[in-house]
């Protein structure tokens, strides 16, 4: 089942990885350095979130109760 959804996860999120790439040399070259942490932790907290978010939808979905 894991398998399965990893194979899912990487699916979708693959066609992302060059936009976070870009994303990711856009915000070194911000001058502010406050800023640039900032923006660097909502770069891994956002998608993070919305794996687990992800992950916990389709266990309920699966299972019928959640992670």
């Amino acid at each position: 089942m894991e398998y399965i959804l990893e194979l899912i996860l990487s699916i979708l999120f693959m066609p992302f990885e060059s936009k976070y790439d870009n994303l990711k040399n856009k915000i070194n070259k911000i001058p502010s350095k406050a800023l640039k942490i900032f923006l660097k932790v909502l770069l891994i907290v956002i998608p993070l979130a919305l794996i687990v978010g992800l992950c916990c939808l389709c266990s309920y979905i699966f299972r019928g109760y959640w992670i």
